[in-house]
C-alpha cells in the first residue's frame, strides 16, 4: 500500500516532550528531519510560511491533529513523521482564518510528488474519522506501539 511502503518509517515516530511553542516544535521537526536526509535546508522557513497562510489544524471527534507540510520542492525523501504531542500545540484550524486547535498529535507530510498528496491526504483523513483507533491511538504511550497501530491500520485492508 502507497501509505505504509512509501512513506511510514520507525525512524519517523516521536512523543514531542519539550512545550506548546509551534515555532519550537518546527524547529524540532526540522533538524531531525534535515539530519536523516529528509528535507532541505528551506524547508523549515517553507513549512512555516505555509503553516500560516494555510492552516493544518483538524478537529476531530476524538483528538485534535496537525498535518503540517510544504511543497515538493523542499522534500527529498518522502515520509510521514508521526508525533504525539505530550502537551498539545496550537495550530490555526483548517480552512478558517481565525480558529485554533490544540493538537496532541502531529502528521508532518513530506510528498515528493504532487499527485501522492491527494491519495495520502484521503487515507489520513479516514484514519481521523476512525474514533475507535483514534482512541486507541490517543493511548499509545511508546513510539514502537504508535507506529504499530499506525501499520497495522493501512494494513488491514
Amino acid at each position: 500500500m502507497l501509505v505504509t511502503d512509501k512513506f511510514l518509517r520507525t525512524e519517523l515516530v516521536d512523543i514531542y516532550e519539550d512545550g506548546d511553542d509551534q515555532a519550537v516544535f518546527f524547529s524540532y521537526l526540522f533538524t531531525k528531519l534535515f539530519e536523516l536526509g529528509y528535507v532541505e535546508k528551506e524547508y523549515l522557513r517553507e513549512m512555516t510560511a505555509r503553516e500560516a497562510d494555510y492552516p493544518t489544524g483538524l478537529r476531530t471527534s476524538t483528538l485534535n491533529v496537525a498535518i503540517p507540510h510544504t511543497d515538493p520542492q523542499y522534500i527529498k525523501r518522502p515520509f510521514i513523521y508521526i508525533v504525539k504531542l505530550k502537551t498539545p500545540v496550537t495550530f490555526g484550524e483548517m480552512g478558517t482564518d481565525n480558529h485554533f486547535v490544540k493538537a496532541k498529535y502531529a502528521f508532518c507530510l513530506g510528498f515528493d510528488k504532487g499527485e501522492d498528496q491527494l491519495v495520502l491526504l484521503q487515507n489520513l483523513m479516514t484514519m481521523f474519522m476512525d474514533q475507535s483507533f483514534m482512541s486507541t491511538l490517543e493511548t499509545a504511550t511508546i513510539k514502537e506501539k504508535i507506529f504499530d497501530l499506525v501499520i497495522n491500520y493501512f494494513n488491514k485492508e
